[in-house]
């Protein structure tokens, strides 16, 4: 049997761990390895915290002490002798799974559809050896990498911490997430109020837009959504602020969970754009371009299954949004970088989309004939490239033509190019002619054809 200093010490030591984790994070490094050493590290510390406490509940229950490393056959062995031990911990992987958004039927990830089968994989004797010594071989590619999970690791640490502490275990990381974003979102000092002042109004009517949501969780992903706009100024204010703490928690658990409110809604599905593929393993990371070839952006898969979205705009640009699918990623730069244009052909109309976005639209003002120190004026002469979307654009050195295109900012203008084509190379036409604004019209343009 165990004494309750025992006791005390082992949850100490597990407490200490998450706290190793949470205050040295993975932070990722453009050199591949150099974030494998981490992860490697902070598993392979996470794995024998588990194993130890795993060991303990076993002992506790009056067996004999182990020295293997397989944290599978230490599961078992606990639902032999604590079967309700056993099952909350399977319980606190399957919310884990849940909140950390991992597919199961996914390629390479059979192993998270129970607790025992990740345990068998991630959690074997051979996985602990090759964390261990991963840097005298140091292989990028090995399965075991694209199949353990650190997160996984620290949720299993607070599940087995929930069964030291002396009464029935009940947090899982789904109730720690919704106590935090309460204690972010719920602050007294900025709550207290005297009776009958217009700061009592303000918070009566904060705490009764909370009470329309089924949590606390369910109010913070609306008020992002809603991008902070469902209030008053004294709300959206308590909220953002909530927000921001909350991206910044240590707890990984928090701080993923508020990073993945704003992921994008299903995009339009007008045109996706092809992908070329690079690294390895394959269809993780790749080039989205559109099919003129132009480059649009960097799109990589994240190890949760979201895609992280990197635009080319003027340079190298780090992520900017996230998808739930590489479909709307692709789609989510076709739509930065391409509008619908309305074209006038020798008096007939069309509709085509273009490669452009904002900045490009703006510059057409600035590519006129004359002397580099001229200043730009309106409706002078000049040459402009338009990059078509699809090559059966139709248009013909000498034709006459007229481009409107939409604005997505200071609406309701629009862009306006006149002028003849001088040149037709696939995608590719230049034109020299007028570029103007013009007021826009109902239904002059529209974003899709």
């Amino acid at each position: 049997m165990t004494t309750d200093i025992e006791q005390a010490t082992m949850r100490y030591s597990i407490q200490d761990v998450i706290k190793i984790l949470e205050n040295e994070p993975v932070r990722p490094d453009h050199v591949g390895q150099f974030t494998v050493v981490q992860v490697m590290n902070r598993v392979s510390i996470a794995h024998l915290s588990i194993e130890r406490a795993l060991k303990f509940l076993i002992t506790r229950a009056g067996r004999p002490l182990t020295k293997e490393h397989h944290l599978g056959d230490r599961l078992r062995e606990l639902a032999q002798h604590e079967p309700r031990s056993a099952d909350f911990l399977n319980h606190a992987f399957q919310v884990a799974v849940q909140h950390y958004r991992l597919n199961p039927k996914a390629d390479n990830m059979g192993h998270l559809k129970s607790l025992e089968s990740y345990l068998d994989v991630a959690g074997s004797d051979r996985a602990f050896q090759d964390l261990r010594y991963w840097e005298l071989h140091q292989s990028p590619d090995e399965v075991l990498l694209r199949r353990l999970y650190l997160a996984l690791h620290i949720e299993l640490l607070y599940a087995v911490l929930e069964l030291l502490r002396g009464r029935p275990p009940t947090d899982t990381v789904a109730i720690r997430v919704e106590r935090a974003v309460k204690q972010a979102m719920q602050p007294a000092s900025e709550l207290a109020c005297s009776s009958g002042t217009p700061q009592e109004d303000y918070v009566r009517s904060y705490l009764a837009w909370r009470r329309g949501f089924a949590s606390w969780c369910d109010a913070l992903a609306d008020a992002v959504r809603s991008k902070f706009t469902n209030g008053d100024g004294f709300a959206n204010g308590l909220v953002v602020k909530a927000y921001r703490e909350l991206l910044e928690s240590s707890d990984l658990a928090v701080s993923y969970f508020a990073g993945t409110l704003d992921v994008l809604p299903r995009q339009p599905r007008d045109v996706i754009p092809p992908v070329e593929w690079i690294e390895t393993p394959p269809q993780q990371r790749g080039f989205v371009n559109a099919p003129s070839g132009e480059p649009l952006g960097e799109i990589a898969r994240r190890w949760d299954g979201l895609w992280d979205i990197s635009p080319f705009l003027e340079g190298a640009v780090g992520v900017t949004a996230k998808a739930a699918s590489q479909t709307d990623a692709q789609c989510y730069l076709a739509a930065l970088f391409s509008r619908v244009a309305e074209i006038t052909v020798n008096g007939e109309q069309r509709r085509h989309r273009i490669v452009t976005d904002e900045v490009t639209l703006l510059d057409w003002s600035q590519a006129q004939f004359g002397h580099a120190d001229d200043p730009p004026t309106k409706n002078a002469t000049q040459s402009h490239e338009v990059v078509f979307w699809d090559v059966d654009h139709g248009l013909k050195v000498d034709n006459r033509i007229s481009l409107r295109v939409r604005r997505e900012i200071e609406r309701p203008l629009v862009h306006v190019l006149e002028g003849v084509v001088t040149m037709v190379e696939g995608h590719v036409i230049r034109l020299v002619g007028s570029y103007a604004d013009e007021v826009d019209e109902p239904d002059s343009c529209e974003r899709s054809p």
